[in-house]
């Protein structure tokens, strides 16, 4: 999709924050619709309100708040899947009730529809924690500029490179390419 096509993403690909943070309001009001347990809806609400205000004045959100409001999706998400899917109940209003509720001791129970809506919100909402930028996006990204590099973003190496490639590989070589590999960040 070209750059042009989505207001929500700058020339580099990355979502601007006032689009994320307009998207986390939605994500609100989406997790009010769903039917999860209160203390899990209460939970999500919390993150989710935490990184759009951090998106709001920092235009970036910090990495320890989108880590939490990933861990509370992905829990969000394993209840809605362990939870047992049953027929539209008539003894339900299903505007109001809270399934599966703690003081009734029932197992958590979501209709098919359910189900399958508040998995989209979940999945989609994972989706939007990935895209959000963190402070180390924003350094990363303004290191090259900052110290005037002007050598190549890409990874194609240069006729040089492929003729000291071919050389290297004719001879024995056991590094497979992680010379100075330090680990993950």
């Amino acid at each position: 999709m070209c750059s042009n096509d989505s207001p929500s993403e700058i020339a580099d690909g990355t979502p601007d924050a006032s689009t994320l943070a307009a998207d986390y309001e939605e994500f609100l009001l989406d997790i009010e619709e769903q039917p999860l347990p209160a203390y899990r809806t209460d939970e999500m609400r919390a993150r989710i309100e935490e990184v759009r205000a951090t998106l709001a004045v920092e235009g970036v959100a910090a990495a320890g708040q989108l880590q939490q409001l990933l861990r509370t999706a992905t829990e969000a998400l394993a209840d809605v899947r362990a939870a047992q899917v049953v027929p539209v109940p008539e003894s339900r209003d299903l505007s109001n009730a809270v399934p599966g509720a703690t003081d009734t001791g029932v197992a958590h129970e979501l209709t098919k529809t359910e189900r399958a809506t508040a998995t989209n919100v979940l999945i989609n909402l994972l989706f939007t924690v990935v895209e959000t930028p963190t402070h180390a996006d924003r350094r990363r990204r303004d290191e090259p500029a900052a110290r005037g590099d002007d050598a190549r973003e890409d990874d194609t190496p240069d006729d040089g490179d492929v003729e000291s490639r071919d050389t290297a590989d004719t001879e024995e070589s056991t590094d497979f390419g992680v010379t100075g590999y330090a680990g993950p960040e």
